[in-house]
């Protein structure tokens, strides 16, 4: 058997509930890299509970969903590889679309089948890769069945290529064989493509299910032992029928008909430019030891020839051009733009359960991403059993016009004087601040100082100040403030970023509707 990588065992998830898809919630996909710091991260279904429990989206469970794509009427399909059904979800439900139940076996696992028939009695075994076609039919990577399989528009599933054994043949339809297929892609031209994983190479099936090998074959033995060695996968770039993958494992087309790879074993991003017929790469790198079976991960932001990534599955591109992955070991999203690569969502190489602002949200083994109508980033969190979606912060309906708001966690501040804006930083009065944010606040009548307290730490503020003594168990220090505090109206007023950011606490400025965004960093 093929050595794969391993996967991380799911951690306890905690739940937040995604209700309703909202305009207050929609944002360009531009948005991401010029205001990323505004998005949030949280869970629109799934528990941390494996199961295969269909409901409200708040009680349905799964085991290890794989990928995602979005239907015509805005609902979701996603491969429960695990429990070898296809699901269905909506803003609110989820439901089986297709998959049998066969059973357990002795480790009280689901059992996976091979079937084609109608949606409710088709059959898979750990199906994974999706995708849909301009006429709504959906291709499934079938990846233990090592077949492609197609469900059409009227509900009935066939496969399309392959025949449920394992091995390296093109020919038409059952004739071509696979091993462990991963993931499909379909171009506007009705043609299939699909990350061949285990043959470590990127095959075409044309409509009428002829299947082509359209990368070159790996020759590469790794010998792990003496008398033990294995047949592995290889790197190259150039002309596409020679170049070479190692597990290739997530596929998209982009706007020029041409097709992204994440070539997991090799820790890149490749691009098969189909006009010019060469294959290079685009992001990450690393060589490739004689006697390893893959490229050591490792985690780098920077330009894309600098950067580096651990075991990329999914891939979407965006509206203006930018490609998002999901770096499963690294645990976090990643968007190539420009030239560069970024961490969009995600503490690298940490995984976890938490929700919250983009930078402190944790995930578990990301496997796929995809981009809703509305702007946000839907997100397959594999062995958190959990679908994810990044999101710019709610802001509420209605807030006071043309005044500079401050928001604690979604709700306004309460204030009986409008926000101050000062030297660029944002004054509200001593009290609205301290109490918002936890501090006990109290006044020297003698001096007239405010006094904030939380936990150990005492704050002693003074009247048109630009310091503030902090005293912790008795010893003291001066720290400057972002600004000089103000005495208007007979008011006493603070910034509120130094108290917030001395709170641990988030906090941003919307330019575009002139709000402070403070939130607790994971929720």
């Amino acid at each position: 058997m093929k050595i794969e990588f391993k996967k991380i065992v799911a951690a306890a998830l905690t739940f937040t509930v995604l209700t309703l898809p909202t305009a207050a919630l929609a944002a360009s996909s531009t948005e991401w890299t010029k205001s990323a710091k505004l998005y949030e991260v949280h869970t629109w279904t799934g528990n941390s509970e494996i199961g295969h429990r269909n409901g409200s989206v708040s009680e349905a469970t799964f085991f290890q969903p794989k990928s995602v794509v979005v239907t015509a009427d805005g609902n979701l399909l996603v491969t429960d590889s695990s429990n070898h059904f296809i699901r269905k979800i909506s803003v609110d439900k989820v439901d089986d679309y297709t998959g049998y139940k066969l059973g357990v076996d002795e480790n009280k696992l689901p059992i996976g089948g091979y079937n084609d028939d109608i949606l409710k009695d088709a059959a898979f075994n750990k199906p994974s890769g999706l995708a849909i076609d301009a006429q709504g039919n959906v291709f499934v990577a079938d990846t233990d069945n090592n077949a492609i399989r197609k469900i059409s528009k009227d509900g009935k599933v066939t496969t399309l290529a392959g025949n449920g054994l394992l091995g390296l043949a093109d020919g038409v339809g059952e004739k071509a064989k696979f091993y462990s297929p991963s993931d499909v892609a379909v171009d506007s031209q009705g043609n299939v493509y699909v990350a061949d994983t285990l043959n470590n190479v990127i095959r075409k099936i044309t409509a009428d299910g002829t299947v082509k090998t359209l990368t070159a074959p790996s020759t590469r033995v790794v010998e792990y032992f003496p008398g033990v060695a294995e047949a592995v996968g290889d790197f190259l770039d150039g002309p596409i029928p020679s170049a070479k993958f190692n597990e290739p494992s997530g596929l998209v087309i982009d706007n020029k008909g041409n097709l992204y790879v994440s070539d997991r074993g090799n820790q890149r991003i490749r691009y098969i430019d189909f006009a010019n017929g060469k294959v290079s790469t685009v992001a990450g790198g690393g060589e490739l030891a004689k006697q390893a079976p893959y490229v050591e991960g490792d985690y780098v932001d920077g330009p894309a020839a600098q950067s580096r990534l651990n075991a990329p599955e999914g891939l979407t591109v965006t509206a203006d051009g930018s490609l998002i992955v999901a770096d499963s070991l690294n645990h976090v999203i990643r968007i190539i733009k420009d030239g560069t690569v970024s961490t969009l969502a995600g503490v690298p190489t940490e995984f976890g359960k938490a929700n919250g602002i983009a930078s402190s949200a944790q995930f578990n083994h990301p496997t796929d991403v995809v981009v809703l109508p509305d702007g946000r980033l839907v997100i397959v969190d594999e062995s958190g059993n959990k679908i994810r979606v990044l999101q710019k912060y709610a802001k509420p309906a209605a807030l006071p016009a043309s005044v500079i708001s401050v928001l604690y966690d979604g709700k306004l501040v309460p204030s009986d004087v409008p926000a101050q804006n000062k030297s660029n930083a944002v004054l509200l009065p001593v009290r609205s601040v301290g109490e918002t944010l936890g501090y006990k606040v109290e006044f020297d009548n003698k001096t007239g100082n405010a006094i904030l307290t939380k936990g150990d730490a005492v704050y002693t503020v003074s009247k048109n100040a630009n310091t503030v003594k902090k005293t912790v168990n008795g010893k003291s220090e001066a720290l400057t403030l972002n600004s000089e505090t103000a005495f208007v109206n007979n008011r006493f007023l603070i910034p509120v970023r130094f108290f917030a950011i001395e709170s641990d606490l988030d906090i941003q400025w919307d330019s575009e509707f002139q709000i402070v965004v403070i939130r607790n960093k994971t929720f």
